[in-house]
């Protein structure tokens, strides 16, 4: 019998999902299935190890917590298999895999004995005395703006996570508008390009933030990163590319985008994002690398 350990955000997205129901789904199928709330117990940590695969039920950010767990533990040797019921608002993760959140966790509970295991690459920072990773990507410009801006408002009167995203969305459009570009040195393997930038992203995976796609071609196991560069000349362009998703219009962006497995910025932006968090660094330079195959995926 296949042992899993079930990490639960029940606070992530709209819905509520319960515990026995989970847990039911999971030992239906034939798995000795052992439960932690990820919001309220901290002994999940304690159960990454011996078992033959984690299921996480959350969003992205409960994904990263697991994996943050091991990287502060120096355990990515583990090579740690995580299976995803998608529970949370935007979902990147699972949308990469094209894990559709409609789905019942029952079916795709059901799946996993046909799944196959994805390898996964991380990017691995180094910026100021301090080393961070990010799943989905990192970045400077108009996210971490957006960040900052979701972060002071009460979405609780939002009947769903679509509305969230919408409402993401349309801040985003907003914050197009003002935000300030500024000077980049970007050193990209064996090449150098510099520019004043709107928005500078380092991509892991192909969407970020609200499902905004700026790296439709981004692979999760090539040992390279996607850096997706909007300079300040095509500020009204995105604006109105963003305008059109809002409305539901076709539309489409033609980013620049530099594909690195190493990378060096220099720039006097001393605030950007790792995945879905603020960070303010204090001398503006950041060292990027790839651990290749970091973790797995069932999908």
């Amino acid at each position: 019998m296949k042992r899993v350990t079930l990490l639960h955000n029940p606070q992530a997205g709209d819905e509520d999902h319960f515990k026995a129901d989970l847990i039911k789904a999971i030992e239906k199928e034939g798995y000795q299935c052992t439960y932690f709330s990820i919001k309220k117990d901290e002994q999940w940590k304690e159960h990454l190890d011996d078992i033959d695969f984690v299921v996480v039920a959350g969003g992205d950010g409960t994904v990263r917590r697991v994996v943050k767990e091991l990287f502060q533990k120096d355990n990515l040797d583990n090579k740690i298999t995580m299976a995803l019921l998608p529970m949370g608002t935007a979902n990147n993760l699972s949308k990469t895999f094209s894990i559709n959140k409609e789905t019942s966790f029952e079916d795709h509970v059901n799946a996993w004995k046909n799944g196959k295991q994805q390898r996964f690459d991380m990017g691995i920072l180094k910026y100021d005395d301090s080393s961070n990773f990010f799943l989905e990507g990192a970045g400077y410009g108009v996210f971490p703006t957006l960040i900052q801006t979701m972060d002071k408002i009460d979405v609780s009167h939002l009947e769903n996570t679509d509305e969230q995203l919408q409402l993401a969305l349309e801040k985003l459009y907003e914050i197009i508008q003002t935000e300030e570009a500024h000077h980049y040195t970007i050193h990209a393997d064996d090449k150098m390009y510099e520019g004043k930038y709107l928005l500078l992203e380092i991509m892991n995976i192909p969407s970020i933030g609200p499902n905004l796609m700026l790296a439709p071609a981004a692979q999760i196991d090539d040992g390279y990163l996607d850096v997706v560069l909007i300079p300040e000349k095509e500020r009204e362009a995105f604006a109105l590319h963003i305008r059109r998703i809002i409305h539901q219009e076709k539309t489409s962006f033609d980013f620049q985008t530099l594909r690195a497995a190493n990378l060096k910025i220099q720039s006097t932006n001393r605030n950007m994002h790792i995945d879905d968090k603020y960070v303010t660094t204090s001398n503006g330079l950041l060292t990027i690398g790839v651990r290749e195959h970091g973790f797995n995926f069932l999908i």
